[in-house]
């Protein structure tokens, strides 16, 4: 009997961690929005609140690392097309940049909750397609509206045909409307891993609000960057076991 009570003590049960890691994504994804909305009224009070997370990061006690890839990767590209298109196209290759990292660490962020929760099936790229289709229509969206204004700077991307915008979009949301009927299925049957599936259902609506709606490709920005902060050095929490 001790046994068991040390090991209730040591570890949470998967519910309860489960829950805990979608949770911590909603409050993230709270703030992110938050920042997003105050980022098209008062852009600097915007700005003021990425600080404000970043110096939380830096001060939170985490370990942080350093990516030089994802720092130099972005600035050489910035320097490549920007030597061939001006400013606008450097701005736009820096978007280009961040929009697929940002994706591939979300989903990357999928596949660890999902991994944890017990479910290898739902860490293939076939699963995950879904979670790579919604930033893409956003690309395709930017792209076709483009150029824009990022904090003053201009960009733009290659424009592309309005066919091609509709194409990617109805498989995109073909492909999340499977995912949902599977996750609803889950859900019926008790089976619904809650971390992976509110992160990913933040996942959609983020990148959707940033960049498919068009509300502000700046607010658009600024809302990832408060996501990915946010999550960086996400608000501390413990569990208690209930004997």
């Amino acid at each position: 009997m001790n046994g068991r009570v040390h090991q209730t003590l040591a570890a949470p049960p998967m519910g309860a961690a489960s829950r805990f890691s979608a949770d911590r994504g909603l409050v993230a994804a709270l703030t992110a929005l938050a920042v997003g909305a105050v980022s098209i009224l008062s852009p600097p009070l915007a700005l003021l609140g990425l600080a404000l997370l970043a110096a939380r990061v830096l001060f939170s006690g985490e370990s942080v690392r350093i990516d030089w890839l994802a720092l130099i990767g972005p600035a050489l590209a910035a320097l490549t097309v920007g030597g061939f298109f001006g400013v606008p196209g450097a701005i736009g290759a820096i978007f280009v940049w961040r929009l697929i990292a940002d994706t591939r660490w979300s989903v990357g962020e999928a596949t660890r909750l999902a991994a944890a929760a017990g479910r290898p099936a739902e860490t293939t790229f076939k699963a995950l397609a879904h979670a790579w289709l919604t930033p893409l229509f956003g690309l395709m969206v930017v792209a076709y509206t483009a150029p824009h204004m990022i904090a003053g700077l201009p960009l733009d991307l290659p424009h592309v045909p309005s066919w091609l915008v509709i194409g990617v979009g109805i498989i995109a949301a073909g492909a999340f409307f499977d995912w949902g009927l599977q996750r609803a299925a889950d859900w019926r049957l008790g089976e619904l891993a809650q971390a992976p599936a509110s992160h990913l259902l933040i996942h959609h609506v983020i990148f959707v609000l940033a960049f498919g709606l068009m509300i502000d490709v700046s607010a658009g920005v600024v809302m990832l960057i408060a996501w990915r902060l946010a999550h960086a050095a996400p608000l501390r929490q413990s569990f208690t076991a209930v004997p």
